[in-house]
């Protein structure tokens, strides 16, 4: 009896993983052009607000779609609601997995690109060096290409850190 509990504990937690990192996978190929495609951007979102529970990083993509939905919206106030929603989803996952490496670039990106007046810009330059100080250690190459290609045409390198990238 203990050990059909046990495997059946096993087989769900196992099961819930692949579903998950499913999503993260999808996520992840999807959010670079989110930012330009509203489509892309809208679809993730359904995909989001469909999710029952979330995992950090999942909760960490939410954030990021979010913050980046009011690029394909009209009203200031759906704008600002929007990106309120991206940041407290992100701020949710840092404070739920600090030391993971993607959640820390998803936040540099989304205050990269934040304008000035929101005011969500004070943690760029410590997740950058998160970022820089894990990039050869991340296992996703597709993660590794998103980081390289978003850090490249910004301000944010210096010439010692760009060859990192390397």
């Amino acid at each position: 009896m203990f050990r059909s509990l046990i495997l059946s504990l096993y087989l769900f937690t196992s099961s819930f993983y692949a579903a998950a990192q499913e999503y993260v996978e999808q996520f992840r190929l999807q959010y670079p052009s989110a930012r330009t495609d509203a489509t892309v951007c809208e679809k993730q979102i359904a995909v989001i607000d469909g999710l029952k529970t979330f995992t950090p990083l999942q909760r960490a993509y939410a954030g990021a779609f979010y913050a980046v939905w009011p690029e394909h919206l009209q009203s200031p106030l759906k704008k600002l609601n929007a990106f309120k929603k991206g940041k407290s989803y992100l701020e949710q996952a840092i404070r739920e997995d600090p030391g993971n490496t993607e959640i820390h670039f998803l936040r540099l990106t989304v205050q990269h690109n934040a304008p000035a007046m929101l005011g969500y810009n004070d943690n760029k330059d410590g997740d950058l060096k998160i970022v820089l100080e894990n990039y050869k250690k991340t296992k996703s190459p597709i993660l590794r290409a998103h980081i390289k290609d978003f850090l490249l045409p910004t301000d944010l390198l210096s010439p010692s850190q760009r060859k990192m990238l390397d």
